[in-house]
């Protein structure tokens, strides 16, 4: 079976750097320092099976991004799981109703976060079947 493909978008090195090792047997981990640098490239998401997308962001936050990947058709099947120190209700219930599969509140639990990332990559195709199912729907 294929690797899965995570991108971790989040500020904070130490923070980048234990979710890879959580992940390193398991998944192919890229991180993205800012929400700006990730989207500057679209063509580049589409092989992302997840995104772990912190709220808190200089320059555009997680949830202007998780906007913005939800609004293009390329991205929009991608799941993103929030990951966040503002675990206020509002904040959580808007990244949801933008199309957030769930957050996660930090500090994490890394066997929750591991859980949660299983859980999430298993419901969902990869994105290369994803990909071969709008091509056959258009196709028809």
């Amino acid at each position: 079976m294929a690797t899965k493909h995570i991108a971790l978008i989040d500020d904070s090195s130490p923070f980048c750097l234990l979710v890879k090792q959580i992940f390193e047997d398991q998944y192919e981990v890229d991180i993205y320092s800012s929400a700006v640098d990730f989207l500057s490239v679209i063509s580049r998401i589409t092989h992302y099976d997840l995104i772990l997308l912190d709220i808190n962001l200089p320059n555009m936050d997680g949830l202007e991004a998780l906007t913005k990947l939800k609004s293009l058709s390329k991205t929009r099947s991608i799941p993103v799981l929030l990951l966040t120190g503002d675990a206020r209700k509002d904040t959580v219930v808007r990244g949801i109703k933008l199309g957030a599969k769930g957050y996660i509140a930090k500090p994490i639990d890394p066997l929750l976060l591991e859980e949660r990332v299983t859980e999430l990559l298993e419901e969902a195709p990869s994105q290369a079947q994803a990909s071969t199912a709008s091509y056959k729907e258009s196709s028809e």
